[in-house]
C-alpha cells in the first residue's frame, strides 16, 4: 500500500518536472514580411513578470529594419532602432496586456524585408526567481522527500519485522512452561 503511494507520488512529481521543463524551453518562430514604406506589427499578450527573450534575423535589401516594442499603454519598453543582419533582445513585462512589436520598413522605397523573430516567453517571476526554475526546485525537493520517506518506512518495517521473528526474551531464568504450574496440575488440588 505504501509502495503504491510512493510510486504514484513519484510519477506525479516526474510529470510535474516534465511540464516545468516544457514551459521553460518553449521556443517559437514568427516570420513577418514587411513591404516598402510600411510598418508591420505583431501582438503578444504577456502577464506581468513574464520575460520575453528574442532574436531577429532580417533578409532583403540592406538586411535592416527598425524595431521597437510598446506596452499595453503604448509606451516604448524596448527600442533597438535600425537593426542590421540580426540582434538579440529581452525584456520583462511590467504589466499584463498586449505588447506590440513594431517592424518598420518606412525608410525603404523599393525593397521588402523578411524578419524571422525567434522567441521564448518565460514564466512570471516570484520574488525575483523565474517560476520555471522555482517549479524545478520544488520538484527536486519533492523527489528527495519521497525517497527519504520511502527509506524511513522500509527501515521501520525491517526493524519491526526482525523483532516479531525472535522468541520473547526470558524473564529471570523462567522457562517457557512453569514447573510449578505443571506439577500442581498433575497432582491435583491440595496435594502439592
Amino acid at each position: 500500500m505504501i509502495k503504491e503511494r510512493i510510486l504514484s507520488l513519484g510519477t506525479i512529481t516526474i510529470l510535474f518536472l516534465v511540464m516545468a521543463f516544457s514551459f521553460v524551453n518553449a521556443s517559437n518562430v514568427e516570420v513577418v514580411q514587411v513591404d516598402p514604406l510600411t510598418t508591420k506589427m505583431l501582438i503578444f499578450n504577456l502577464n506581468s513578470g513574464q520575460k520575453f527573450t528574442g532574436s531577429l534575423a532580417i533578409s532583403g535589401g540592406g538586411n535592416d529594419i527598425d524595431f521597437w516594442v510598446t506596452d499595453p499603454q503604448g509606451t516604448k519598453v524596448l527600442d533597438l532602432g535600425r537593426v542590421s543582419q540580426g540582434k538579440t533582445f529581452e525584456f520583462t513585462a511590467q504589466s499584463s496586456g498586449a505588447y506590440t512589436f513594431h517592424f518598420g520598413n518606412t525608410f525603404s522605397w523599393f525593397t521588402s524585408k523578411t524578419v524571422n523573430l525567434t522567441y521564448d516567453v518565460g514564466l512570471p517571476t516570484v520574488g525575483g526567481v523565474d517560476l520555471g526554475l522555482l517549479l524545478i526546485i520544488i520538484g527536486v525537493v519533492a523527489i528527495l522527500l519521497i525517497v527519504i520517506v520511502a527509506l524511513g518506512v522500509t527501515l521501520y518495517r525491517r526493524k519491526s519485522t526482525s523483532k516479531t521473528n525472535q522468541p520473547p526474551p526470558s524473564r529471570g531464568g523462567e522457562s517457557f512452561t512453569s514447573f510449578g504450574a505443571f506439577s500442581k496440575a498433575k497432582m491435583g488440588p491440595g496435594r502439592g
